[in-house]
């Protein structure tokens, strides 16, 4: 199946495109140009560079940020609504831990939050097979330290883990949620999704928006 994945729950705004097990093509920002207005350029260009009509959309649901997540939300639904496609939500924890689909083991996705709280999820890895070992979690950084001092055996941290104080575990390099990522993760998905399945994906943030109202 040909889907093309969208990430922009983070400050990195990545799309890609798989066929099959297959990456076919893929374009990550980060900085200046990951901006969620240019995701339907992105989106274009991949598309058509590869020559690869898409038959399924997945996008990162959350955790993330409000903008992020509304941006890359509405541009799969509206993209999905036009094109007739199914699209599926995939965690963005879940798409940061897939970058360790290679290993054997325990993996931790973390992604900061707000202040000193943090997204957190255990997974376990096998056969590149990843399994959800916890929920998707909002947890302070004391609490979070002290889950992972309480995990015996060996685990690998990934994701937004350099406001946190050394922790004796080993760190994973790639740290990213990645367009193909989120496509793999959606496979399995589309078996029960519907075609209308763009009226029920809303986004997960990690705090609900600060949008204030203010009399005359």
């Amino acid at each position: 199946m040909k889907i093309l994945g969208i990430s922009s729950a983070t400050k990195t705004i990545s799309v890609g495109i798989i066929d099959g097990s297959h990456i076919v093509a893929e374009l990550t920002f980060s900085g200046r140009e990951a901006f969620t207005e240019n995701l339907i350029v992105y989106i274009k260009k991949i598309i058509d560079e590869s020559g690869i009509t898409p038959e399924g959309i997945a996008v990162c649901e959350g955790p993330g940020s409000y903008s992020g997540l509304r941006g890359g939300l509405s541009v799969a639904k509206t993209l999905a609504q036009v094109q007739k496609l199914k699209v599926v939500g995939v965690s963005t924890l879940e798409t940061i831990a897939y970058n360790l689909i290679d290993i054997e083991g325990t993996v931790a996705s973390i992604t900061h939050a707000k202040s000193d709280e943090f997204n957190f999820a255990l997974f376990g890895i096998s056969k590149r097979n990843i399994q959800r070992l916890t929920d998707d979690l909002l947890i302070n950084q004391e609490k979070l330290i002290e889950k992972l001092n309480q995990i015996k055996g060996s685990i690998t941290l990934c994701g937004e883990i350099e406001r946190l104080p050394e922790i004796s575990h080993k760190v994973a390099q790639n740290n990213i949620p990645r367009g193909s990522s989120v496509a793999f993760l959606g496979i399995p998905k589309f078996i029960t999704a519907k075609k209308d399945s763009f009226f029920k994906l809303n986004a997960k943030y990690s705090h609900k928006p600060n949008i204030r109202t203010f009399s005359k």
